[in-house]
C-alpha cells in the first residue's frame, strides 16, 4: 500500500502552522518546531526544500523566519506533497491490456489528485469534530 512519508506529513504540518501567522509574519524555526513536535533540524531541511519550491520565503535578521509564499488559498497540499516527495501517484508502465484496468488505475489517480487538491486554507474547514451528548 502506497502512503506519504514523514517527509509530507510534518511539511504539511509545517505549512499549516504558517498560513496561521498573525498578520502573515515570519516565524522562526524554533516555535515552527514547538508547535509541531518536528525537530529543528528535520524542520529547517523541509523549510530549505519548500523554499527552493517556492512555497514559503525566508526572511533573515533578528525578526527573520519563515512565511508563505503566497497566500494559503492559492496553495494546494498536493503542490506540498510534490515539492517534498515528487510527483503523486503516478502509474507509470505497462498496466497490463486490459482497458478496464486503465480505465481504473487512471479513475484513481484522478480521485486522489482531486482530494489532495484542497487548499491549505481549506484544511480548518475540513475538521469536523464530533460532539456527543449525554
Amino acid at each position: 500500500m502506497a502512503a506519504l512519508s514523514s517527509k509530507a506529513i510534518y511539511g504539511l504540518a509545517a505549512m499549516h502552522v504558517l498560513s496561521h501567522a498573525p498578520y502573515a509574519r515570519a516565524m522562526q524555526v524554533r516555535e515552527i518546531a514547538a508547535m509541531t513536535q518536528i525537530s529543528h533540524g528535520y524542520l529547517e531541511q523541509l523549510l530549505s526544500i519548500l523554499r527552493r519550491n517556492n512555497l514559503v520565503s525566508s526572511i533573515r535578521g533578528a525578526s527573520g523566519g519563515y512565511k508563505l509564499s503566497r497566500p494559503s488559498h492559492e496553495i494546494e497540499v498536493i503542490e506540498i506533497i510534490e515539492a517534498l516527495e515528487g510527483p503523486f501517484y503516478k502509474i507509470d508502465g505497462n498496466v497490463g491490456s486490459s482497458l478496464i484496468l486503465e480505465y481504473f488505475w487512471g479513475d484513481i489517480e484522478e480521485k486522489m489528485r482531486g482530494l489532495f487538491g484542497m487548499k491549505l486554507s481549506e484544511l480548518d474547514q475540513a475538521y469536523q469534530p464530533h460532539y456527543y451528548e449525554i
